[in-house]
């Protein structure tokens, strides 16, 4: 592999023995296990890796196609996604990154969201999302689903890498833009942690997953560095049209 940087992750995944395949319910919102539902999350969401030692999450738009949260990308030579295929690491070399014109690196609150375009289609098993039309994540305290690959334990490193799903509430307030999620009644325990960045808000009960957000910050809680009780996210409704002209483009 000629990128180096790339290379150590990748063996990162390996070392650490990540079943990037396997759905697991996270257990940080209240220490109990929470429900990682019936949609198969795992052939819609990749691991996201940078040349920074970045780990992040992405969910598949198109089979060539992933959002995630930009700042995963920010300051990468190269963004790569990770995955399993027949019990291979497999990496995903991104060819093109867009960001969101609304993103600053400078700003805590911002339309952190990117695009990646990858080199080659991802394989059949994986299988695009919809995207909210803007009639989800209405009213607060509202039923929804996040997943990503990171920390369960911001003290173990190996931790990360196991896709993990939980079910979280709509918190206060209501933002055009912007969704706050945790549980209300739990707010001392952990929610998301680092490698969750760009991974998904999912609505849809028991019908198939929309889109509503793409997770982009951990609310940080008494002394945890890395994690946090509530997670924020960027609305993708919004969105849609810089999400449709990009792929377009493509």
């Amino acid at each position: 592999m000629k990128n180096s940087g790339l290379g150590r992750a990748l063996r990162l995944v390996i070392g650490l023995g990540l079943t990037l395949l396997a759905v697991s319910p996270a257990l940080a919102l209240g220490g109990a296990a929470a429900k990682s539902g019936a949609w198969g999350l795992s052939s819609h969401v990749v691991m996201v890796l940078g040349t920074r030692g970045t780990v992040c999450t992405g969910t598949v738009l198109a089979p060539r196609v992933i959002v995630t949260a930009a700042h995963c990308t920010a300051g990468s030579k190269q963004v790569a996604v990770a995955y399993f295929e027949d019990g291979a690491p497999v990496l995903q070399i991104v060819t093109a990154v867009a960001r969101h014109p609304g993103f600053s690196r400078n700003s805590a609150v911002s339309v952190d969201i990117a695009l990646l375009r990858l080199e080659n289609p991802l394989p059949s098993r994986f299988q695009p999302v919809s995207i909210d039309h803007g009639g989800a994540a209405g009213h607060i305290g509202e039923s929804l689903t996040i997943a990503g690959f990171g920390l369960a334990d911001e003290r173990d490193a190996k931790s990360a890498g196991t896709l993990r799903t939980a079910e979280v509430e709509l918190l206060p307030k209501l933002y055009p833009r912007f969704l706050r999620l945790g549980l209300d009644s739990q707010l001392s325990s952990l929610a998301i942690c680092k490698g969750d960045s760009g991974g998904p808000v999912f609505a849809g009960g028991s019908g198939a997953p929309v889109l509503v957000g793409v997770v982009y910050a951990a609310e940080r809680t008494g002394k945890a560095k890395a994690c946090g009780a509530a997670a924020q996210a960027v609305r993708v409704s919004p969105q849609r049209g810089w999400i449709d002209g990009v792929m377009a483009r493509w």
